[in-house]
């Protein structure tokens, strides 16, 4: 019984993943392109104070603390109400939501528009004496962008809601319709037409509206269960409230770290592009992390929290082992190649206003942010698994130690030593990175409290196999890219670089096919062929039907 339970959750993981992962594809790909484009037509001060500071810095960061507070404490009180009390009682809860989320939103837009000044001086060392032009931009970038966070973040929810329907493409897709209008206003309004910084701006407000519109389509068939409710005192509300509010503080701790290691500390610094180049350096991670381990832990979220509504502790312990594992198994040979490739990848990135200087500041920023890849993808899984036993408090207390650890890290490097240029960036990117993987590693041995996975012996003889096969994997692309550097007339022209990372491609991915074999690396291609032989199932399934 347990073994046709567990493959019935396997396959819809496999399908539902596979659905998520080609939206979030297209949105993280048209996130690459944007970085890009947005990189080489705006200069490093423009770059800082617009996308650095008023966008991420800012919108950005209050969107992801109501995204990933309502994410993990909505959706299981919505599917718990709807599955024991019908779909109207779930919608009478989701409608209290939605309307208290509403009047935030709208209190904390007209706040931001009325006193961009007090938000400029909170969380910058800008100031109108000494960097006037930085804080003329931002003044004005903050007060138009400022409406975007509404769209942004009711968007948040109404994913949730997608969700809740497994309507994950239409979901997930939402994200894309919002890169492609970014994009436009770039491609258009800076490409074409010659447009200053507010291109970007009206791109990323006309997104936000689009990512919005893309989730209320899907929904159409349930407008008439939207109604503004303010009856909050549905114990349903009260549930989702005892759920969101020790989350929410370790979601507000990690958001200060952001802003305190991405604007804050570089905006002591009195060189333009700094903040530029973290930005686009932690692309990478964030592509590949959020494409695929994002992806399927949103899809598994919702089985999750029936494996968890049913207390079948041996299926959620298998699917979570098995899950991290394969993961691990490809990550971990991912992160060590990628530390290689990033020069010619960042040189590639390099022209118009994406100066020379600025990609070698990237590359190194890039370098130490894509190690934590590992420990990015096991997180997504952990904290999935957590939130799937309404166990907010230990994440959040884990969230906020290491956070503060990544903080002090930083603060201690720039403020304190004098760390500028090229090694603060290092020090801001090298502690994410060790306080994130100290945090995935906190959060295995709290689950293992509770479920029966990752045996310590034979994860750590797992790992050093992994580990071995990184660094051959390494080691070949170092090798190819230095034979390049010798035997190529013109190293850095961008056919020369392209060379480099398509050969780098081949080399690492044939070392890491002979090694797994040679080591019995099993998982990788247990990872294949399990999705495969789902698929394949559900394929016979339906054409016997």
């Amino acid at each position: 019984m347990t073994s046709n339970h567990s493959s019935s959750v396997g396959e819809k993981i496999v399908r539902a993943s596979f659905v998520v992962a080609i939206a979030h594809f297209v949105f993280k790909l048209l996130g690459v392109v944007q970085t890009i484009f947005a990189a080489r037509h705006l200069d490093g001060k423009v770059y800082d104070t617009v996308y650095g500071f008023a966008f991420e810095g800012c919108i950005l960061t209050l969107f992801l603390i109501g995204e990933e507070s309502i994410g993990p404490s909505f959706l299981p009180v919505f599917m718990k109400e709807k599955d024991a009390n019908g779909e109207k009682a779930a919608w009478q809860f989701g409608n209290v939501i939605l309307t208290i989320q509403l009047m935030i939103l709208l209190s904390v837009v007209t706040l931001t528009m009325l006193f961009p000044d007090a938000v400029i001086r909170f969380i910058t060392a800008w100031n109108q004496t000494r960097t006037p032009e930085k804080y003329g931009i931002a003044r004005h970038a903050l007060f138009w962008l400022a409406p975007s966070l509404i769209g942004l973040s009711l968007a948040s929810t109404t994913y949730m809601l997608l969700n809740g329907y497994r309507r994950f493409f239409l979901a997930a897709f939402g994200d894309a319709s919002w890169r492609i209008c970014v994009l436009a206003a770039l491609f258009v309004g800076m490409g074409v037409m010659g447009m200053d910084y507010m291109a970007i701006v009206f791109g990323l407000v006309v997104g936000s509206i689009a990512k919005l519109a893309t989730h209320l389509f899907g929904l159409l068939r349930k407008f008439r269960l939207f109604r503004l409710s303010l009856r909050i005192n549905n114990p349903a509300v009260r549930r989702m409230m005892a759920l969101i509010l020790p989350l929410l503080i370790g979601i507000i701790f990690a958001k200060v770290r952001d802003v305190v290691n991405n604007v804050y500390v570089l905006s002591t610094l009195d060189t333009d592009g700094l903040i530029k180049a973290n930005s686009v350096g932690k692309k990478l991670h964030q592509t590949v992390g959020w494409m695929i381990p994002y992806a399927i832990s949103i899809a598994m979220f919702p089985f999750f929290c029936e494996l968890v509504d049913k207390n079948d502790k041996i299926t959620f312990s298998k699917v979570i082992s098995r899950s991290s594992r394969m993961l691990l198994s490809v990550f971990i040979p991912l992160a060590l190649v990628c530390v290689v490739v990033s020069n010619p990848l960042c040189f590639l990135m390099q022209g118009g206003r994406f100066t020379v200087q600025e990609a070698g500041w990237t590359e190194i920023s890039m370098a130490c942010y894509v190690l934590v890849l590992p420990a990015f993808a096991l997180e997504f899984f952990l904290m999935q698994a957590f939130f799937a036993n309404r166990r907010m408090v230990s994440v959040t207390v884990v969230g906020v130690v290491f956070s503060a650890l990544s903080i002090a890290i930083s603060f201690l490097g720039i403020i304190v030593f004098g760390a500028t240029d090229a090694a603060a960036l290092a020090v801001i990117a090298l502690g994410f990175t060790i306080s994130r993987m100290l945090k995935s590693i906190t959060l295995v041995f709290l689950l293992k409290k509770d479920l029966d996975f990752f045996p310590i012996v034979e994860t750590l003889i797992f790992i050093g196999k992994a580990l071995i096969v990184g660094l051959a994997a390494a080691g070949g692309c170092y090798l190819f890219i230095q034979a390049c550097d010798m035997k190529l007339a013109e190293p850095m022209a961008k056919t020369a670089l392209l060379l480099k990372l398509a050969g780098s491609g081949i080399i690492a991915s044939l070392l890491f096919l002979v090694l797994t074999k040679i080591l019995k690396l099993n998982e990788p291609f247990e990872m294949f062929n399990w999705a495969l032989s789902k698929l394949r199932r559900r394929r016979g399934a339906q054409d016997a039907r």
